[in-house]
């Protein structure tokens, strides 16, 4: 486990646990408040996800 969300995010910077690190440019970690009673945790980030570092986002194109 970890004692904070930094040494979280940091660990997995160079996670390759599953087939998204062949195609990601970033981590997508998550924004918010890190102390909400509410997570939403989703599935592997999209292209705009992945770009933007941003989980949950959409463009209209």
């Amino acid at each position: 486990m970890y004692d904070n969300w930094e040494d979280l995010e940091k660990s997995i910077e160079g996670c390759n646990k599953c087939k998204l690190y062949k195609t990601r440019q970033n981590i997508v970690f998550g924004t918010g408040n890190k102390n909400a009673t509410l997570m939403f945790i989703g599935e592997g980030p999209g292209a705009d996800e992945d770009r933007l570092r941003r989980a949950f986002c959409w463009t209209s194109r």
